[in-house]
């Protein structure tokens, strides 16, 4: 768990290491939702871009999907 503060202009700093792990980058844009008192962030990217992120992080078992796999499952 990370936990951040939202400074006297309303901004969110994202942890280093969570920005590290979802390779975000600074200049990205992301969709705000709330539920309830739940805030989520979901960065607005493309499925191509996606898709290069997720090369080799996704297993199916002991099979890493291919990002032509994960291509096709994104436009279901």
């Amino acid at each position: 768990m990370a936990t951040t503060l939202i400074d006297e202009k309303g901004r969110i700093q994202i942890p280093e290491r969570i920005r590290k792990e979802l390779r975000l980058k600074s200049g990205e844009e992301f969709e705000v939702k709330t539920e309830g008192k739940k805030i989520t962030l979901l960065p607005l990217i493309s499925p191509e871009e996606f898709i290069g992120r997720m090369e080799g992080k996704l297993k199916s078992g002991n099979k890493t999907i291919s990002p032509e796999e994960i291509k096709s499952i994104w436009k279901m």
